[in-house]
Order: structure tokens, then sequence, then C-alpha cells
């Protein structure tokens, strides 16, 4: 396969990605309208990042980006939208130094020590006004910390629930959440006393929620709940094929290693979509063919389960 196949999947997962992001906004704000409504639990923080990663190609994102910053940033939690960032490519970080900007010129000034040098630009036109929707499973995230407070609490609660109550351990739970393991045993222990959550004695020891108890209070099926997705992970694995793909190599051999090699510097990104090609077995320009087809499948998970 050559570099122009690999640059048209690529451009294929990108606009999955961009149109996924956009539901994703109408399902937590109420600025933006899709026609194709979120299932899974939006992740604000990914959310925001790969708005800001594809603000060029798509700048109604850039746009919702913007007046979230106004009127949904409190409800944002830095440390994690920090620990995201580091997923992805120096330019997005830049980018979230403006979205701070504007954050703490309409008052939010837990942004300060994200803030960067580039100067923000609102997007130009008639400024909107909007608000944060916390109803519908796809906001389960932002209901809970507008409820308990933004922090790793309400997020490992929205884990849990999205995962239909399986036990998990801390190391996992920490994994997908994106918060510091110690900090999150800790939050895990104090929902445990709080009665919010339940044990198994596994070893490592596992956490778990009873989906039955939160269903009337969360409004979701407790056999089918909104579905927690690693958003961030693949987001941040689109962001760096797309930024790849605007300088691809003409040499099979070379657009190979650098593939495989983009695939390992993300291993997470393919965490739960299924049937996908196992790419470790491919050796050589072999590697380009099933790499296509594993961004073509993560270009349909993309759009079934946004």
């Amino acid at each position: 396969m050559s570099a122009k196949q690999v640059a048209k999947a690529i451009a294929g997962l990108r606009e999955a990605t961009a149109q996924a992001a956009w539901a994703q906004w109408s399902a937590i704000f109420t600025v933006a309208a899709s026609r194709r409504p979120a299932q899974s639990i939006v992740d604000p923080e990914a959310l925001l990042l790969v708005s800001l990663a594809l603000r060029d190609h798509e700048p109604r994102l850039w746009s919702a980006a913007v007046m979230w910053a106004q009127f949904g940033a409190r409800l944002l939690s830095v440390q994690r939208a920090k620990n995201l960032a580091r997923l992805f490519p120096g330019a997005v970080r830049e980018r979230l130094g403006e979205f701070a900007q504007l954050a703490m010129r309409d008052g939010d000034q837990r942004w300060r020590s994200v803030v960067g040098t580039t100067r923000a630009h609102k997007p130009k036109g008639r400024e909107r006004e909007g608000s944060p929707r916390v109803e519908g499973g796809a906001a389960l995230m932002l209901r809970l910390r507008l409820g308990l407070g933004v922090g790793i609490k309400p997020d490992v609660l929205a884990y849990l629930v999205g995962i239909a109550g399986g036990p998990n351990p801390v190391i996992l739970i920490a994994r997908a959440t994106s918060y510091h393991g110690r900090a999150v045993r800790r939050a895990l222990e104090e929902l445990l006393a709080a009665g919010f959550i339940e044990s198994r004695p596994y070893t490592p020891v596992a956490y778990r929620v009873d989906n039955a108890k939160w269903a009337g209070l969360l409004e979701v099926d407790p056999h089918h709940p909104p579905a927690w997705r690693g958003w961030g992970t693949l987001f941040a694995f689109v962001v760096a094929l797309d930024t790849w793909s605007r300088s691809l190599p003409d040499a099979p051999v070379v657009l190979a290693s650098e593939a495989r090699d983009l695939v390992e510097a993300h291993p997470r990104a393919f965490d739960g979509i299924p049937q996908l090609p196992t790419l470790g077995k491919y050796r050589g320009e072999a590697f380009i063919g099933p790499f296509v087809q594993a961004i073509d499948t993560c270009a349909e998970f993309v759009e079934s389960v946004v």
C-alpha cells in the first residue's frame, strides 16, 4: 500500500472523530446541535483536547470550546486536562493554554497554571450564550461532577457505572480515568467507607458499583448503562496520526517503520475496539496493509459508539 492510501485512511478517521466530537458537544452543551445523539459517556477533558487539535479541520469545535470556557469551564478538571494533554502533541498543549486564558478571563482562576504565551483569539461573529447539559447518559460524568464536585470521586463513579458494575483494581481505574494511582486508591477507599461502592476480596482488591442502586438516581438502565470508552487515548492517537499524515514518507519501508512507531507510542489507543488485526505479527512493508485496516476499523468504531 502507498502513502496515499495511508493518508486517505487517516483522513477518514479524522473526519469520523470530528463528527463524533461535535455529537459529544451536542450531548453536553446547548450551543451545539448534532443529528447524531451521543451514546457513550462523554469525557469532557478528552473532548476539549481533541477539539483544540482539530479546530483547523472543523472550526465549530473551536467555537464550542471557546464558549465552554465561558459557560462550562467550572465543570472541567484542570489537573486531569493537564494529565491527558501529555498524550497529545505539543501544539495541542499550547492551544490548551489559549483555552486557559479564556477561562480565566471569564473568572475561573484554577486555569492559571495552564496559561500559555500564545494570545487566545475568539472566533469571529456574534457571541452566543449556552449552558452545560447534564441530562442523559452521555452527560453522566458532568452530572456527577455537578452533584459531587469536580475531582476523582465522580469520575471514578462514572467509570465504574460505565463498565456495567464490573470489579476493577486500582491500577486499571487509575489508568482509565487518568489520575495518579495513590490518589485514586484514597478516593476509592473513601467511597467504599461511604457505601457508594463495593469491594471484592481479589488480589489485588477490586472495586465495583451496584448499578441497580444508582439506576434510579442517575436515570440509567442498570443492565445497559451508557458505556465508558477510552476517548482520551483514542483521540490522542487520532491527533498523532493526523500530524504524521502531513508529511508521510514515500518509501514503503520507512512508511511502515514510522507507522509501527506510532502504534507503539500509543499502546492503549485500540483498547475496547473489536475485530482489529493483530499488528504485532507483521514485519516490514507487510505492516502497512493491516495498519490501514486498523485505522478503518477505528473510524467505523468511532462512528458506531460515539
